[in-house]
């Protein structure tokens, strides 16, 4: 449903696959939609209302307004976070905690 970050690039891309993949490791562990639902939110408010941070709908009101610095990798240029390499690492780390967690949760091996 994030058609827009094939435009924005590879990193972007990245970042929404390995979003879906935790928030699928996170349906499992915890066994409720609520769970991934409510990371979601969260996300898109801290990062997009509260930080300013999210490249969403320009009608979107946020508190702050990120500035990218002139490293792009960090704060992810103008796809601001959702082009960061930090999200993505963040994103796997958090995919790989909550899949050990399901895997232990269901008694497999």
């Amino acid at each position: 449903m994030h058609g827009g970050a094939f435009e924005a690039g590879l990193l972007p891309v990245a970042n929404v696959i390995s979003m879906c993949l935790f928030t699928t490791a996170l349906y499992e562990a915890e066994g409720t939609l609520l769970a991934p639902i409510m990371a979601h939110a969260v996300w898109n408010m801290v990062g997009g209302v509260i930080l300013g941070g999210v490249s969403l709908a320009d009608d979107y009101p946020s508190l702050f307004n990120m500035t990218p610095s002139a490293n792009a990798l960090l704060p992810g240029g103008s796809c601001k976070i959702e082009g960061s390499v930090v999200v993505l690492v963040l994103n796997v780390v958090l995919t790989l905690v909550f899949a050990i967690a399901a895997r232990k949760a269901t008694g497999m091996r």
